[in-house]
């Protein structure tokens, strides 16, 4: 058997299924053609070769789960002799008949509104908390898990997310690692390790309606709305129809979408989106963030997150707007992730950008108490906050504004006295010098027009 037939027969009898993505080694793809099998079978197999001395029964008593099962793997491999088999012989065994050890995933961060089952109970997710084979995990509308599998793989789960770690074992008789993770609804993003030179060694991510076979890549498998999506940040895949027969090879950047009635599209993703004054620091109780349109979108996605691989998301937005705004984001030096989304729910390209966020929120008011004006102000942040006062006249139809009334810098109040202003139209401000850790940062307030009436 060579060795493209070896590779896909491993991976091409998972069925029905709406869509085949195998990742390739590139060294593999160059040194072999490659084609996807969409034959159905209704199991997994594994490839074995016979070593010397060993047998069907051997083989029975010491690697399968029930040693009876021998008679499946002598009809799938049409041996005639069980107790005479050449040496070296390549025999396909189905997983399911297989003894295997259970390994178990491990969470290494989790926020939010996240629920995990398995052994039929629902516990609290942890970092640090093991999940085994038959785990099921489910993310809120607030709610973000990364888990991270034996082999260094790592998967995240945004929110609005359902997931199923539906095997997660090592197979005793060879050794080899096999993962199936199957997603429910929402979407997963995974950074694959390299999976070695096994060739049973397997990694799979599936939906309803399609199938991603891993080997050391990173790429997005999503299923909603009746309707399956991959794509491919990293690597070459190939991709299979089992509907309608058709094959197809994605490259980097490329996606794929899978219809309800089985029909398999692709397209290229669309570029990373720039944001707007990515590099301002954020000093408002909001984090306010903008996008710069891009032609061919008709939405956008933004994360901010701890660490610029975005295993600890802090929040994420997705909408048809360009502008985005998160409550609660924490100071110190973070990072934000911006994608683009197409008409046909492909995610494209993503493009992170550092951002430094120190609170250093600012408000005021004016009010009027008889012929006095009293103007206050506060805010939130942490350090020394002095403030700055500034009032005026408004500029003239040219622009140009008469000198400042009031221009007051270092003050430690809460506010301003201010008797008898003459009649007149007014403009005024206020801004904070926050100074904490050895770090200085200045927000001001847009300006506010305050009219004084003549009495009568």
């Amino acid at each position: 058997m060579s060795r493209s037939s070896v590779a896909m027969s491993a991976i091409s009898r998972i069925v029905p299924l709406g869509l085949l993505l195998c990742c390739l080694d590139p060294a593999f793809a160059k040194s072999a053609r490659v084609k996807a099998i969409v034959t159905p079978s209704p199991q997994d197999m594994i490839e074995y070769g016979l070593r010397k001395g060993e047998s069907l029964f051997t083989l029975a008593q010491q690697s399968l789960s029930r040693p009876e099962n021998y008679r499946v793997v002598q009809r799938i491999n049409r041996i005639s002799d069980p107790r005479r088999i050449p040496v070296g012989t390549v025999l396909r065994i189905p997983v399911d008949l297989l003894r295997a050890e259970p390994l178990a995933a491990r969470i290494v961060a989790v926020r939010g509104d996240v629920a995990v089952q398995q052994a039929g109970q629902q516990t609290t997710p942890r970092v640090g908390s093991e999940l085994a084979p038959g785990a099921l995990i489910e993310t809120g509308a607030d709610g973000f898990v990364t888990m991270e599998l034996p082999n260094g793989s790592r998967t995240s789960m945004p929110t609005r997310t359902r997931l199923r770690i539906t095997r997660l074992h090592r197979i005793t008789l060879t050794g080899s690692l096999d993962y199936d993770l199957a997603v429910d609804g929402g979407k997963v993003e995974t950074t694959a390790s390299p999976l070695g030179t096994d060739r049973n060694n397997r990694f799979r991510i599936r939906t309803p309606r399609a199938l991603a076979a891993v080997r050391g890549t990173r790429f997005r498998v999503g299923y909603g709305e009746d309707t399956s999506l991959a794509e491919v940040l990293e690597g070459t895949v190939a991709a299979s129809s089992a509907a309608i027969g058709t094959e197809t090879s994605l490259t980097e950047g490329i996606g794929a979408v899978v219809s309800p009635n089985g029909d398999l599209g692709t397209e290229h993703l669309l570029a990373a989106p720039d944001l707007v004054q990515p590099g301002r620091v954020q000093t408002d109780p909001m984090v306010q963030l903008t996008i710069v349109p891009l032609s061919g979108a008709r939405g956008y996605r933004l994360q901010i997150a701890e660490d610029a691989g975005f295993t600890k998301v802090l929040a994420e937005q997705q909408t048809d707007a360009i502008t985005f705004a998160f409550a609660n984001i924490p100071n110190g030096s973070l990072f934000v992730r911006a994608s683009a989304l197409a008409p046909s729910g492909l995610e494209g390209v993503p493009q992170t950008f550092a951002m430094r966020r120190i609170l250093a929120g600012v408000t005021a008011s004016a009010q009027v108490d008889a012929d006095t004006m009293r103007f206050s102000w506060g805010g939130q942040g942490e350090g020394r906050r002095t403030y700055s006062f500034q009032l005026g006249p408004v500029p003239d139809a040219s622009g140009k504004a008469a000198a400042w009334l009031i221009n007051e810098a270092g003050l430690e109040g809460g506010g301003v006295r201010l008797r008898a202003l003459p009649a007149g139209v007014y403009r005024w401000r206020v801004g904070l010098r926050q100074e904490a850790g050895g770090e200085v940062v200045e927000n001001w307030l847009p300006f506010e027009k305050l009219t004084v009436a003549a009495p009568e």
